[in-house]
């Protein structure tokens, strides 16, 4: 027959530390009362402490979930760019350009403006605009604007110089 090995205070499984021996549970089975490294106490049976099945109060668990969730480990992740500044600028840009309900379509789709095809995924948008000059607080601006967003036609410029350009522009046209 095989010697029972105690459990004492002190002892890790994991990331928990038992405290004490609290109870045995319905099935005649030791229960232990465990801190986490992450300090919550938690109750736990010997049997999951020894062979392993919980080693933390349910904080690491969480923190394989979050990291299997992230970036490139996550089938949803495609450029790690949704909620910057210049995925806004591509978003609107596309939009203005092609969805009819967009209050700007009038200026941009509905007169012909269009998007470079090779704009059509965020990341090489992103490659152009890092290697051309954008920064934070710039917009980009079609220098002709009876031309369509493309990489030969577009800069980046401060808001005050678009407005200036798009009051210019309005005073030609009148």
């Amino acid at each position: 027959m095989e010697a029972v090995i105690q459990i004492q205070p002190g002892d890790r499984f994991g990331r928990l530390t038992v405290i004490l021996r609290s109870h045995s549970n319905k099935h005649r089975s030791s229960c232990y009362l465990c801190r986490c490294d992450c300090g919550t106490v938690k109750t736990v049976n010997r049997n999951e402490l020894r062979s392993g099945k919980t080693q933390s109060c349910g904080c690491l668990a969480r923190e394989r979930m979050s990291e299997a969730c992230k970036g490139e480990k996550n089938a949803h992740y495609k450029h790690g760019g949704r909620y910057t500044k210049l995925y806004n600028v591509w978003r609107g840009m596309h939009d203005r350009c092609s969805r009819l309900n967009h209050i700007s379509y009038k200026y941009y789709g509905g007169k012909g403006v269009t998007v470079f095809n090779g704009w059509t995924d965020f990341d090489s948008f992103r490659e152009w605009a890092l290697n051309n000059g954008y920064q934070e607080g710039l917009s980009i601006d079609r220098v002709n604007s009876s031309k369509s967003y493309n990489p030969e036609n577009c800069e980046w410029v401060t808001k005050s110089e678009n407005i200036a350009r798009c009051n210019r522009q309005r005073h030609k046209e009148a």
